[in-house]
């Protein structure tokens, strides 16, 4: 009996075009993982463009031009929603900040505020504006930022809307929540310390309404 000697690659190019004839059921599964990845990244890219949220979260309202209308309270799908604000109307530059009441999704609220600050965008609050909260650090994401007369800043110690419970001491608000605020503070260019200032004006029960001495100082507008 004749021994054939070949070389590890060509027995492993032999067995790869052996494996290009597929039986049947093979190619039904082969078919089947193929179908299973298309409605994988379809989903994917639905999830990134339909922004379904709660009545009462952000609504965004281009109003043509330059400019855009932001109402509501910031959730999970907020960073979504700027996302397909800058790709349906890409001549946007100025956001107008009518009533942003405050955040229940802090890292989403810190995603969309560095968004806006990678899109260059401004932020203002108009005379009959009001923002709060988490609304304030949206704000912060502006370029450019301006608070009409008459627009109303509101900062106070954060809470945490799951369970429910109120910090209404700073030394009650965990560390690596004062260390995101902090951090993102700094990528904005905004002394850090304004955090102090925020938890400090008031308990998350309350409300403290920003002087326009205060606006200038920590340099928000």
């Amino acid at each position: 009996m004749r021994l054939v000697r070949i070389s590890a690659g060509a027995y492993l190019l032999l067995m790869a075009r052996r494996r290009l004839i597929l039986n049947p059921f093979e190619w039904l599964m082969l078919g089947g993982l193929f179908v299973g990845l298309v409605y994988g990244v379809v989903t994917w890219s639905s999830s990134r463009t339909n922004c379904s949220d709660p009545p009462g979260s952000l609504s965004i309202r281009y109003g043509g031009g330059d400019t855009a209308y932001l109402y509501g309270l910031l959730t999970s799908q907020s960073a979504c929603k700027l996302r397909a604000l800058a790709r349906e109307h890409p001549a946007v530059e100025n956001l107008v900040l009518v009533d942003i009441p405050g955040t229940v999704n802090l890292l989403n609220t810190q995603e969309a505020t560095l968004f806006i600050r990678n899109q260059g965008w401004n932020t203002l609050v108009p005379s009959n504006g009001s923002i709060a909260s988490g609304g304030v650090m949206l704000f912060l994401g502006g370029v450019e930022r301006d608070v009409a007369f008459g627009g109303q800043v509101g900062v106070h110690a954060w809470s945490q809307p799951n369970p429910g419970r109120l910090f209404s001491s700073p030394d009650d608000i965990p560390e690596n929540a004062e260390r995101a605020y902090r951090k993102v503070y700094r990528q904005l260019g905004i002394d850090p310390a304004f955090y102090d200032f925020q938890i400090e004006s008031a308990p998350a029960e309350d409300i403290h309404w920003m002087t326009r001495a205060e606006l200038d100082r920590w340099g928000l507008i």
